[in-house]
C-alpha cells in the first residue's frame, strides 16, 4: 500500500535529519565542531588527530561569508569565495607548520600561492606547482615558530598569471 506524504510529514523528516551543533558527532571535547569544519576535523582525526579539541566556537570573519575555528594545534577555516566547500587549515606538529586548502571547486588553477607570516622564516609569498589543481599542502620547518598562511590559486596567462578568487582567509598555527 503506497502512502502518501504530508507537508507536516515532510516538515518533521526536514527537522529530524537537519544537524545543529548539539547534534553534530560528539567527542569528549568541551565544544563540539560541526558544519564543513567540523567534517573536516573528524577527518583529520577528530581530538585525537592533529588538530586537538576546538579551543574556542566556529565564528564569522568581518566582512566575508568565511568562517574560522582555533584548536589546540591549529585553525580550520571554510572560505567559500574560493569554492564552496573550500577549507584551508593550518596546524604544528614535529617541528614544522602544515597549511592544507581545498577543494576549489568549481575553480581549478595551473598553481597556488601561499603567503606565509612567520615569527621564524622570511615572510613571502611560495608557489606550489604539483599539478593538484583543486587542493594542495605544504609544510615550513620552524621549531617555535608562529605561522599565519592564506592561499589563493592562480592561472598561467601569455600576458600575466591571473588569480581571479583572491587569497583564502587566514589561518595559524605554532609549529
Amino acid at each position: 500500500m503506497r502512502r502518501a506524504i504530508t507537508l507536516g510529514m515532510v516538515a518533521a523528516l526536514a527537522v529530524a535529519g537537519a544537524a545543529t551543533p548539539a547534534q553534530a558527532r560528539t567527542s569528549s571535547c568541551a565544544i563540539q565542531p560541526y558544519g564543513l569544519i567540523g567534517e573536516y576535523w573528524q577527518t583529520m582525526g577528530g581530538e585525537g588527530g592533529v588538530f586537538g579539541c576546538p579551543a574556542s566556537t566556529e565564528k564569522g570573519i568581518a566582512n566575508s561569508n568565511a568562517r574560522r575555528q582555533t584548536f589546540a594545534n591549529g585553525q580550520i577555516a571554510w572560505s567559500p569565495d574560493q569554492g564552496g566547500r573550500m577549507i584551508v587549515a593550518a596546524y604544528g606538529k614535529d617541528g614544522r607548520a602544515y597549511v592544507r586548502w581545498g577543494p576549489s571547486n568549481p575553480f581549478n588553477y595551473d598553481y597556488f600561492e601561499i603567503l606565509v607570516r612567520s615569527t621564524h622564516i622570511a615572510n613571502g609569498t611560495y608557489t606550489r606547482r604539483d599539478g593538484l589543481r583543486v587542493r594542495g599542502t605544504a609544510s615550513f620547518h620552524g621549531p617555535g615558530g608562529h605561522f599565519t598562511f592564506r592561499v589563493r590559486g592562480c592561472d598561467d596567462k601569455p600576458l600575466g598569471d591571473v588569480c581571479r578568487q583572491g587569497w583564502t582567509v587566514s589561518v595559524s598555527a605554532d609549529a
